[in-house]
């Protein structure tokens, strides 16, 4: 009866220790947010460069949408993908587990009209605890490069991490 009581006590224990530490090891916090499934959609125009942009300056953009999900997958990049066509869509979704962010994708794709001289791009711009609302976008050695903006209120912990997706106009390639 002791040795059960005994063991009984110290399961509990490991427990009440190990689900805490293994909840808050899930963020990986590289950006993502609350502990709920969100899509926002957001339209926003930065205007501080031309097309012609030099590594490192900023470039005009059109936030056509983030979109975020619990548990999808994928990998944060500073590159944005060009998803000019739909063999570039599919290899921009072949990195999420779930099929939530690639159907967002797909259908937000499908909805944006891009303007002559403007090109659609998409970059995971965070897998973690917070989902940013807004990003920067400056011309990198290799191409944009999209970064998300800080989050005001970020999260300590969370069950599981979020990924969210930029999809922005950007000047053409």
């Amino acid at each position: 009866m002791t040795m059960h009581h005994l063991l009984g006590s110290f399961t509990s224990v490991v427990l009440l220790v190990a689900v805490p530490i293994a909840a808050l090891g899930a963020c990986g916090d590289e950006g993502g947010d609350p502990a709920t499934d969100a899509a926002s959609t957001t339209s926003t125009t930065t205007s501080t460069a031309t097309a012609t942009a030099e590594p490192g300056q900023s470039v005009d953009h059109e936030l056509v949408r983030m979109i975020t999900e619990t548990a999808a997958g994928g990998a944060t990049s500073a590159l944005a993908v060009p998803l000019d066509d739909d063999a570039a869509l599919q290899a921009f979704n072949q990195q999420f587990e779930t099929d939530a962010i690639p159907t967002q994708v797909e259908a937000a794709v499908a909805a944006t009209e891009v303007p002559d001289g403007m090109a659609l791009y998409g970059a995971v711009v965070a897998v973690g605890c917070d989902a940013p609302t807004d990003v920067s976008v400056t011309q990198g050695e290799s191409g944009l490069e999209v970064t998300a903006q800080k989050v005001p209120s970020p999260l300590p912990e969370c069950f599981a991490p979020m990924t969210t997706v930029a999809l922005l106009l950007a000047p053409g390639r």
